[in-house]
């Protein structure tokens, strides 16, 4: 492992560590006030981590739902990281098995796109930057997590508007990850894609629908420079 990479991951993800312990907060909060036990709670931030689909299944569970309705629910939201995955496959082609395994375990929108940018800006290992941003990422939700179940009897999360609180960190993670005017084309697809979706998709699949859709049209921009990695540190910053 590149230590410097790794740290370098870490600090990228500090700011957007915060809001995500507030949404941890907010999901054990919901959690134990749809009717999971504290535990399974807790359980489910370590093994989902996906605030989107754990969020979705808590409310369809408090909604009475059944489980059939919950798994097509969170599998529709869920789809979307095979894109993602493959975007982060052609950063880090020579890397082995095992630690792409890991990469893929803590998939997420925020890693992906802290990821994502600072491959542009020329990180030469973005493999460690995205361990430092998955390890701090993972630590802020479950912590958040162990917090809101012990609140869960005192806070109401309809009261504290997280849905407008997910709108402002994807729209802060959209604007960070935005250097040129394919993004701009790019990210403009993607709205025009997510309002199509609300008249004609269910609700669960909007997100995968609409990302497949602007996945489409970036595929149609003509391609930009390719990304070049740096030379390799020397052994000295290898750990």
């Amino acid at each position: 492992m590149v230590l410097s990479s790794f740290r370098r991951g870490v600090r990228a993800s500090l700011g957007v560590n915060a809001v995500v312990a507030g949404f941890g907060i907010l999901y054990g909060v919901g959690a134990v006030q749809a009717g999971l036990p504290p535990l399974l709670a807790i359980a489910s931030s370590l093994v989902i981590l996906s605030g989107a689909a754990q969020f979705t299944a808590v409310a369809l569970i408090g909604a009475g739902a059944g489980p059939f309705a919950v798994i097509v629910a969170v599998t529709g939201l869920g789809l979307r990281h095979l894109p993602m995955g493959a975007a982060i496959g052609r950063l880090v082609p020579d890397v082995p098995r095992a630690k792409r395994l890991a990469l893929a375990y803590v998939l997420t929108d925020e890693t992906f796109g802290l990821t994502m940018r600072a491959a542009r800006d020329g990180e030469p290992h973005p493999e460690d930057f995205m361990l430092g941003a998955n390890l701090t990422l993972v630590t802020g939700w479950v912590l958040g997590t162990v917090a809101g179940v012990g609140f869960g009897d005192i806070l109401d999360v309809e009261a504290l508007g997280a849905g407008a609180l997910f709108a402002l960190l994807f729209l802060g993670l959209a604007r960070e990850s935005m250097t040129g005017r394919r993004d701009v084309y790019t990210a403009v697809a993607a709205a025009g894609a997510a309002v199509v979706s609300i008249f004609v998709i269910p609700a669960a699949w909007r997100i995968t629908v609409a990302g497949l859709a602007t996945a489409a049209a970036g595929a149609s921009l003509p391609p930009p420079r390719a990304l070049h990695r740096a030379p390799q540190p020397g052994r000295e910053d290898l750990a």
